[in-house]
């Protein structure tokens, strides 16, 4: 396993079911030794969410708006960040960056979601939720490359993201079209299937789930 630095995950919901940082496209794995998890949730909410998981809770007061956070399995997870708002991204990158004592750009180069969904996907019908979720795509693909130049970053940000391989929701032409209209320059799924655990929005229960593995590669220029 190779060493490659930082890395941050969009929309976790349940501990248990965390997104792998690990995994880069080709079937290799890196070491992770900065990581950044988010989370849409409150960390009330989350809590209640994940029922048994130690926090190490503190608010980070040095931005315009406060954020929740907490030291996680000596990662850091800051809650209530919104993946289609750049400036709640950093606000987040800039929480890690400084307690890692590292650049923003070591924590926002290499970019993680799984299974990403539009919040209101129980009332919409099956077109309608799959376009809805093509606009979610291309809304996070723009919001983190808006975050890299308010935070002077112009190296090249890899998106990565899972997602189920036959998925109703956005199957993987529609995925690849909204990575590409969200600003990618290039968007590619590896021929290698990961399984993964994912759980119901409710997070009641879990299964097994070979995955699409998704890379889309964003240029910046700070």
């Amino acid at each position: 396993m190779t060493n490659q630095s930082g890395a941050t995950t969009l929309g976790e919901g349940q501990y248990e079911f965390k997104t792998d940082v690990n995994l880069i496209f080709g079937n290799q794995r890196v070491e992770r030794s900065h990581v950044l998890r988010t989370s849409a949730y409150s960390i009330s909410i989350w809590k209640t969410r994940n029922p048994g998981i130690g926090l190490s809770p503190f608010k980070d007061r040095t931005s315009s708006v406060t954020k929740e956070a907490s030291i996680i399995d000596k990662e850091i997870w800051v809650f209530g960040i919104n993946a289609t708002s750049s400036q709640d991204i950093v606000n987040a990158v800039k929480l890690a960056s400084r307690y890692y004592n590292t650049k923003p750009s070591d924590i926002l180069s290499d970019i993680y979601a799984k299974n990403l969904n539009d919040d209101r996907e129980a009332d919409m019908a099956n077109e309608v939720l799959i376009r809805a979720n093509k606009a979610l795509y291309s809304d996070v693909c723009k919001a983190l490359v808006d975050a890299a130049k308010l935070l002077g970053i112009s190296n090249q940000l890899n998106f990565y993201v899972f997602s189920k391989s036959n998925n109703p929701k956005i199957p993987q032409p529609d995925l690849i079209e909204a990575l590409k209209t969200g600003g990618a320059s290039s968007a590619a799924t590896d021929d290698h299937k990961p399984r993964v655990s994912v759980g119901n929005n409710l997070g009641t229960r879990s299964v097994q789930q070979l995955t699409n593995f998704h890379l889309a590669k964003l240029k910046c220029y700070a």
